[in-house]
């Protein structure tokens, strides 16, 4: 392979043991090993992620500090080790489709301002979470120009060059946002075509204790910790319109903060009892009736609070540098 491949294919890891080599394997039918380089960008997996991995012609970069785990530490690793004039960028539980790449190519070369193309995601693992997100799909999932790419894509390298670095190891999530943010503020687009690009195989935990899992491991920090790095620039509105949700709940916990506080010290505590008992169940059938069932419904305002309150600690974490090397080794190959 030339030293400088014409592509780099960055697949992040984290215990995707009974995934990746079906990723691996849809990669490597879909791009020449003569002008394509493999990084796998592993998150310190604690299953046989790397074992299962190194059994094909691909680089393996590994964390060295948990502390570093994060969605945007992830791509940010690999793109450290990336040499190619263009960047694929996909999770370990993906796997490619058949045809996107050379369509994704012919699109970058036709339109020279455009930084990143994607295509739609075809879940094949459907939870209750997928469900959530399926009923209500955001408008940057379906094909278009828009202002980021949730999922990955196939990334200019002049472009990524042009903002500095890929992502921000600061964050635990909403990394494909604040990436799209500094693009746009370069002139750069991005582009959703009109076809599949990628199946995604998530996990089946069970929805919650994948809630559980989202603030052990401070994925929902991530859009605190976007507002943060966002502050004192021009997005910070649009990163506020993202939030809004939590920004409702949180608005919410302060009217039952107040109707507490006037049940305990005020003078008619009936009355007070009535509003503060109808301000605490009234978010649960409005939910229910925007869900369409109950259970959605209750799960939906789980979510709700439970990233609200993530947007607050994420808000409060100091940041790094997100140029700064991420301490990592490379395990394959050895030398």
């Amino acid at each position: 392979m030339a030293a400088e491949p014409e592509l780099s294919v960055i697949i992040k890891t984290y215990n995707e043991a009974a995934k990746i080599a079906a990723c691996l394997r849809s990669v490597l039918a879909e791009t020449d090993a003569a002008t394509t380089e493999i990084i796998v960008a592993d998150s310190l997996s604690e299953d046989d992620t790397v074992a299962v991995a190194v059994q094909f012609p691909v680089k393996v970069v590994q964390l060295k500090d948990r502390a570093d785990r994060g969605c945007g530490s992830a791509g940010q690793l690999g793109f450290q080790y990336a040499k190619g004039r263009r960047i694929l960028l996909l999770d370990g539980d993906m796997e490619l489709i058949p045809g996107f790449l050379a369509v994704a190519s012919r699109t970058l070369d036709a339109d020279p301002k455009l930084a990143g193309v994607a295509g739609t995601i075809v879940d094949r693992v459907v939870t209750l979470e997928v469900r959530r997100r399926t009923e209500r799909p955001m408008a940057v999932t379906l094909p278009g120009i828009h202002d980021y790419l949730p999922g990955g894509g196939l990334f200019r390298i002049e472009a990524l060059r042009d903002v500095g670095y890929l992502t921000d190891r600061n964050l635990h999530a909403s990394e494909e946002l604040e990436l799209g943010l500094r693009l746009s503020e370069r002139g750069w687009r991005l582009q959703r075509l009109d076809m599949p690009w990628v199946y995604h195989y998530g996990h089946t935990t069970p929805p919650f204790r994948m809630l559980l899992k989202r603030w052990r491991t401070k994925y929902v920090f991530g859009q605190g910790e976007l507002l943060r790095a966002k502050l004192g620039t021009r997005h910070v509105p649009r990163v506020i319109r993202g939030a809004r949700q939590y920004l409702y709940i949180m608005a919410w916990w302060c009217l039952l903060l107040v109707a507490l506080a006037a049940l305990v010290l005020g003078s008619a505590p009936g009355l007070w009892g009535i509003i503060f008992g109808v301000l605490l169940v009234a978010p649960v059938p409005l939910q229910w009736a925007r869900k369409g069932s109950l259970p959605m419904g209750l799960y939906s305002m789980a979510v709700l609070n439970l990233h609200a309150a993530g947007f607050i600690a994420g808000a409060l974490r100091p940041r790094v540098d997100p140029k700064r090397p991420i301490d990592s080794r490379v395990l394959h190959p050895s030398t």
